[in-house]
Parts: structure tokens; sequence; C-alpha cells
């Protein structure tokens, strides 16, 4: 007898699963227990509530079997896991139910558990439909008039020679006046061309064929599924559905996916930050700390002094990433305000620089503001302060004693480019293409083997976009870096406010 509770509250579920009518969602655990679903799934297997599913969960061990969670596994195990997986699942009553199902994996906030996150689909009708075509081959017509699917009989050569419309079929083009007339003379030359290459394999392999196609409708765009095969009339029977609501569903599902993914991906990149790159240095302050308090007396005044540097630095380093994490988190969860208001670029920089020009000083480092005094953006100022401070503390990093780094501007129609310019070592091009990607992001140590997460970056590119700017980096190994990014200009600001 298993035994479940419902562990999950309605809160902790992706808002946009929660009253979806379009797509089914569950949460269930590595050993196969369902932890929540929303209404849509509950409906899909006939009941009311989560706990009248649990019931029968309990109970039946056929309705166990719909959670088996060997599938979402090997599924995972796939370099593209995006592609949905097809189950056979029995509902309240029994009755097979047919879905396509879309899965990730999921971390609580603790990372103790594990759950299997899935989108599911009923595809049952679609299924119906494969039996229909069976039907239609053994001339069973009957069906045909319940559903909205319009049947064209076709010679070999593509001509229509009958049509078997369902009462509620839609079609732009009147199916009666299709008979007699030939493919291309229906439809236009690129799908004509692409159907009549499907009825021809068809009609010589006698397999089922599929072909998909969009048309223009009452000034909507529709997509139809062509399921085309051969009778035993030797006559093609082209069985054709409007599909536009299935593959408008099917391309959001993908996107939730692809965005739970990159959900997924920030949280390992949050926790793997805290779990290595917070807890070294607080170790290592620790370590200098129990040096002081218990040999202090032994110590000379120059190593107790080298001590309390070291704390120093590393205390600096990690107010750095922490501050950066905090931001970076409360961007993410939406609780971060964005508040554009005229700022002073140049202000900005000068204020960052004064807080970093003891970095720069401790490696002989010039840095040089040639922004203008009066180079005014629309921009949120904390967001551009941390920008600023993210870019210079990198440029810092990764420049040799003695180096320099230049920072400037210049207008691009109405957006100000600004660039953070260093003589450093520089990055080959595999490392420019990870610098902005979470799932892809990395740290090496500065040159003088300074600490970093990585995250500084990614956080620099999230303020940039929500800014509508853009951010890059021109770089090669051995000759500095060059960080561009584009804020909105004032001037357009003014214009748009002057028009309205």
């Amino acid at each position: 007898m298993y035994t479940t509770k419902k562990l999950l509250n309605e809160g902790n579920i992706l808002s946009d699963f929660q009253a979806s009518p379009h797509f089914a969602f569950y949460r269930i655990s590595l050993t196969g227990i369902p932890v929540y679903a929303n209404q849509t799934f509950l409906r899909m297997l006939g009941f009311n509530t989560f706990e009248e599913m649990m019931e029968t969960y309990d109970k039946e061990e056929s309705f166990r079997e719909n959670f088996l969670t060997s599938k979402y596994h090997q599924h995972l195990q796939k370099i593209n896991n995006t592609e949905a997986i097809e189950s056979r699942w029995r509902n309240k009553k029994g009755r097979i139910v047919y879905v396509n199902e879309y899965v990730q994996k999921y971390y609580n906030s603790t990372d103790e558990n594990v759950y299997y996150d899935c989108i599911a689909e009923d595809i049952t009708e679609r299924k119906i439909v494969d039996e229909l075509i069976s039907d239609v081959i053994g001339r069973d017509y009957a069906i045909i008039k319940a559903l909205p699917d319009i049947l064209f009989i076709l010679s070999a050569d593509g001509k229509f020679t009958d049509i078997k419309a369902g009462n509620n079929s839609e079609f732009p083009i009147p199916p009666s006046y299709t008979i007699g007339k030939k493919i291309s003379d229906i439809f236009p030359p690129e799908i004509a061309e692409n159907l009549l290459f499907s009825v021809k394999e068809a009609y010589f392999s006698g397999q089922l064929k599929t072909y998909d196609f969009k048309l223009q409708s009452a000034g909507s765009e529709k997509h139809y599924e062509a399921r085309i095969v051969k009778s035993h009339n030797n006559e093609i029977l082209m069985l054709l559905r409007d599909v536009t609501h299935q593959k408008q569903n099917e391309s959001q599902i993908i996107k939730i996916a692809e965005d739970l993914k990159q959900i997924n991906d920030a949280k390992d990149k949050f926790v793997s930050i805290i779990a290595h790159d917070v807890r070294t240095p607080i170790i290592a302050l620790i370590g200098y700390a129990e040096i002081l308090a218990e040999d202090i007396d032994d110590l000379q005044k120059t190593e107790i002094k080298e001590f309390a540097s070291s704390i120093v630095d590393i205390s600096k380093q990690t107010i750095g990433l922490l501050t950066n994490l905090l931001e970076w988190s409360r961007l993410q969860t939406g609780r971060m305000e964005f508040q554009p208001v005229k700022v002073n670029a140049y202000s900005i920089c000068e204020n960052t620089l004064a807080l970093l020009i003891s970095n720069a000083k401790q490696k002989d480092i010039t840095i040089t503001n040639t922004l203008e005094k009066e180079t005014f953006v629309y921009a949120d100022e904390n967001m551009m302060q941390s920008i600023f401070n993210n870019l210079i503390t990198n440029a810092i990093k990764f420049t040799n004693r003695n180096g320099k780094i230049i920072i400037s501007s210049s207008q691009k129609e109405n957006m100000i480019c600004f660039s953070v310019k260093d003589n450093g070592v520089g990055m080959n091009e595999n490392q420019k293409s990870m610098i902005f990607e979470m799932n892809k992001s990395f740290t090496t140590p500065g040159t003088t083997n300074e600490k970093g997460s990585g995250l500084g970056m990614i956080l620099c590119k999230d303020f940039v976009e929500k800014h509508g700017g853009k951010i890059w980096v021109e770089s090669t190994s051995g000759s500095g870096s060059e960080f561009f990014f584009t804020i909105p200009a004032l001037l357009k600001i003014n214009s748009e406010i002057e028009r309205h």
C-alpha cells in the first residue's frame, strides 16, 4: 500500500501551468509518487481533485503504472530531450488515453529531492484518426461525419474523384469545387508539388505518408495535416485535418520545456556558486582567523599584517560575490524593480572607480575614464552601477601589472555604446562563446590568482537586456579584451515623450 501527501503548495509550481486549459502539468518523485497535478491533467484522467486521484493511486496498482519513471530516466539521458515521449495512460475508468509527454528534472530549494516535471498533451484524438484511416480503406465512411475532417479520394495521378466531408469540417476551398480537378488546380504550387510527391510515394510504397502545410484562410494562417494512403482499389485516400491549435500548443510546449531547462540551469549555477565560490573564501577566512586567535603571541608583526591583509582581500571578494548573487536572484524572481530615469553615466562610472581604485593600485593598473561629463542615459541607476562595477572589476582581474583600462562611449542612433577596454590576457574563441551563457559559464583565475564565479558577466547581460540593449565582447588571446554594451540615450526618451 502506498501512502502519499501533497508535498508542494500550488504556489511553488510555475503559475503558467496552474490554470492552463491547454497543458496538463504534473510533478512526480523519482520513485513515481505524484506530488502535484494541475486541473487540466486531472480532467484528462477523469478526476476532480488531486486527493481523489491519490486515492485511486493508493488502491489500484494498474493506475500506479501510469507513473513509472523509467521512461523519463532513459529520455533524459538523450542529448536532445526536448522531444516528446509517447505514452499510454489509463484514466479513472480504465480507458486508454494516449499522451505526448515533455519532461525536465526539477530540484527543490534545498536540493534534497529531485522530481520530474512533466507537460502532457492528449493525443488520443490523433490516434483515433490513425484508426480511422484503416476504416476508410475498408470503405467505412460513417465515422467521417462525426469528425472535423475531410476525406479526399484521388486517382494515382493526383486527380480528385470523390470527397467525404465531416459535419464540422472547415476548408478555405469549397470541397465540391475539387471534384475532377488536379492537386495543382487547388493548392499553391509548392504545396501541390509536395502533396503530389506524397501521393505517388503512398501509391507505390503502399505505406501511410504524412504532409503538413499552411494555408491562408479568412485573413489568418491555418495549419493542415494530410494523411495519405493507398486503398485496396488502387485509389489514394487523403484525410485532411485542421491542426492549427495543435501546432500552436506544440510550439508553446517546446518553448516551455526550453524555459524550464533554463530555469534549472540557472538554479544549478546558483547552487554551485553557493556550494563552492562562497564556501571557499569563508573557509579561508576561518583559517586565517584561527591562526591569529591561537598563535598571535608567536607571530611577527609582518606576519600579522599579512594575515590581516588577506582577510581584508577575501572579505572584499566575498562581499562582491554576495552582492552579485543577491542582485541576480532578485532579478530572476521578479523582486528587483526596474526604474529607469535620467542618469549621468559619467558620474556613475566615477563612483564605481572610486570603489575599485584600491584594487587597481595593488596591480599598478591605470584606469582612464574618457566619457564626456554630460553623458546622460535613460537607465536604472543601480543596474548601471552594477554593470560598470562588474565590467571594470573583470578588466582589473585579467590585466597584468602596469596595465591599462580605458572606458569610453559613442552615440549609435538612439543608443549610447559604452566600452571597457583592457590590454590584459584576452580570451580565445571558445571562452568568448561561453562568457554570457548561464549553462556554459566558466571562471578562470585572474593575473594575480583572483577568484571569481562567472556570475558577473551573466548579471551584466541580464541588466543590459532589461534596458533593451545588447552586450558583446571583442578579444584575442594575449591581446586584451574590449566589452561593449548599449543603453538608451536620453534623447530617444525625450522624443517619445514629445510625440505623446
